[in-house]
């Protein structure tokens, strides 16, 4: 039962109006996690104090969701007709694609790849910023492109460049479809617990973890483009049933946000590791040897049941048990990943917001 997830001791100080909210909400968030281990129970407790001291600084976020008795019709679509709409989807730049190319290229060395990276201003500024900052905690000060290369490593910043760039290119979101500022913040805090995973774990790449966890919604972006009274009226469905986002994506549309974003990141001609994150990160494929999906898979029900930002999904996924056990999550776990996060989600994503 959900309301068996959310206990009453909580340590944080606010009005108990307030917290009785936050727990109200937190049952319904929680409402599809059936049996909850104690680290499931561990983070639904921590989401109510999040979420707590969410309501607190932005009430205005926390309106009552209106019932729709008319909900809008939906008709199923063809995702391969929306990728073929070049001229509606976002186009990457020049240097991007002279980046994957060079990225590609066992000839390329250090200081091409600073060359190349150098030909965007607002990238440079803002890979320097990142390596100087917090997500780093590098002893030195890091003022040039190609010493950046030497000190992270050619492949992670590498990594870091390619996923990072594409927040520059989706800038035509309306705002009333979709609150851009809480999509990104969830997207950075998937992005920053998946790389706190997958160092504590010692499994996988922290740069590709991250930029896994950041473009997991990517699919999102792509449909409130190219169809957005579409797919406002998906997630008015969702939202209205209290129905789980990715499976009513599927049941009106034909398909979800994953398999739409993996499909344009193979188009793109993403990395391998990240087309898989993105398009499995709510179904785990049994035979995936790369562990990144996986850790976008729990990564995102940790900043789901945190209550952190928001990409449209309300609720929290039942975890993949063999994922999650893989992990190693227990409650100590959890309290590890969320230990000085709201810190690191801000300095992060003040830094990524300047792209």
């Amino acid at each position: 039962m959900a309301d068996d997830i959310v206990e009453s001791g909580t340590d944080i100080e606010t009005s108990p109006e307030i917290l009785e909210a936050a727990k109200k909400l937190l049952v319904k968030r929680f409402e599809y996690i059936k049996n909850p281990d104690e680290s499931l129970k561990r983070l639904a407790l921590l989401g109510v104090k999040s979420v707590a001291r969410d309501m607190v600084r932005y009430p205005e976020k926390y309106t009552d969701v209106a019932s729709c008795s008319a909900l809008p019709d939906v008709r199923p679509l063809n995702p391969l007709d929306i990728l073929r709409q070049d001229r509606q989807l976002p186009a990457l730049p020049q240097f991007f694609l002279e980046l994957q190319r060079a990225i590609a290229s066992p000839s390329t060395s250090a200081d091409d790849l600073a060359d190349i990276i150098s030909q965007d201003p607002g990238l440079t500024a803002f890979l320097l910023r990142m390596v100087n900052s917090a997500f780093y905690s590098l002893p030195m000060q890091i003022d040039t492109i190609s010493r950046a290369v030497t000190v992270v490593g050619f492949n992670q910043l590498s990594t870091l460049a390619v996923g990072t760039s594409v927040i520059s290119v989706f800038k035509n979101i309306p705002e009333e479809v979709l609150d851009m500022e809480q999509f990104w913040k969830h997207s950075v805090a998937c992005g920053l617990i998946a790389r706190r995973l997958c160092r504590i774990t010692r499994q996988g790449d922290p740069e590709r973890a991250f930029v896994a966890g950041l473009l997991h919604d990517i699919g999102q972006l792509i449909l409130l483009q190219v169809e957005p009274e579409r797919a406002a009226a998906v997630h008015a469905h969702a939202r209205s049933k209290q129905l789980l986002l990715f499976e009513e994506e599927k049941a009106l549309l034909g398909f979800d946000h994953a398999t739409l974003g993996g499909m344009l990141l193979r188009k793109w001609n993403f990395p391998f590791v990240l087309v898989a994150a993105v398009l499995e990160h709510h179904h785990l494929k049994a035979d995936q040897k790369a562990v990144e999906p996986a850790l976008v898979h729990c990564a995102e029900t940790i900043a789901t049941g945190l209550g952190i930002g928001s990409s449209g999904e309300f609720l929290v996924q039942p975890p993949d048990s063999d994922a999650w056990d893989a992990m190693g999550l227990t409650p100590g776990r959890i309290d590890e990943m969320v230990e000085d996060l709201d810190e690191e989600l801000e300095e992060s994503f003040h830094v990524l917001m300047k792209r």
